[in-house]
């Protein structure tokens, strides 16, 4: 089951909408992202130990380190093992996100992916959001995972009361718990171009880190 970890103060107006997540521990889980009523699926997965080893060690010794450019799908696993930090359990890491790259482009049908690894030792967008693109792939390797509100849709006043709300720490009538995702999870969050009439974007936003905290973040997007 999945808990929450603290709440978030929203206008007074703003009620519960049904759940709109799909979670589940096959990779046909993210077919659901289809579904209308589904904006949010999440592709629960415990990494393999080289996996965390290799992650362990680039946040470490590779802080603030970023990859940044759109990757060929059939030559993406030679690549990554020619462009990331090496170490021992490198192939296992690549391979890794290899497989993740294919399964985005295979569920949407592309050719190219456009792929961002980044090495983060601090907040990377504190606010709550929604992305301007159709959809985007999340997993965080190491360290504290994304987090999102379970609703369907929410208007940018809403947005911003609910920011300002969080910020002073206030207590209102409608609230909502603050989802996470866990390490190593695969979540697929409909953005506000999904081509879908009054489709909103999944409302997230990066986790706060402490001073030392460090997380390894791979998203996906269309190219």
């Amino acid at each position: 089951m999945r808990t929450s970890t603290q709440r978030v103060g929203l206008p007074g107006h703003f009620s519960a909408k049904e759940g709109m997540s799909a979670v589940g521990h096959e990779p046909e889980i993210c077919t659901r992202i289809y579904d209308r009523h589904i904006h949010l699926c999440i592709l629960q997965r415990v990494l393999g130990v080289d996996i965390k080893r290799y992650a362990a060690h680039v946040c470490q010794e590779y802080v603030g380190f970023e990859l940044a450019q759109p990757i060929n799908v059939t030559y993406a696993r030679a690549a990554l093992k020619t462009m990331l930090p090496p170490h021992p359990t490198l192939s296992a890491f690549a391979e890794d996100v290899g497989w993740v790259v294919e399964m985005f482009a295979c569920l949407f049908d592309l050719a190219n992916v456009g792929l961002r690894l980044n090495v983060l030792a601090k907040t990377m967008c504190p606010r709550f959001h929604t992305d301007k693109v159709p959809c985007r792939l999340i997993t965080t390797y190491a360290g504290k995972g994304t987090e999102w509100l379970d609703h369907k849709s929410m208007d940018h006043v809403m947005l911003a009361a609910c920011n300002e709300f969080n910020e002073k720490a206030g207590r209102f009538a409608g609230q909502t718990p603050i989802q996470c995702l866990q390490e190593g999870e695969i979540a697929l969050l409909k953005g506000d171009r999904w081509d879908e009439q009054g489709s909103h974007g999944v409302i997230h936003r990066s986790p706060t880190l402490d001073p030392g905290e460090v997380r390894l973040l791979l998203t996906l997007d269309f190219v």
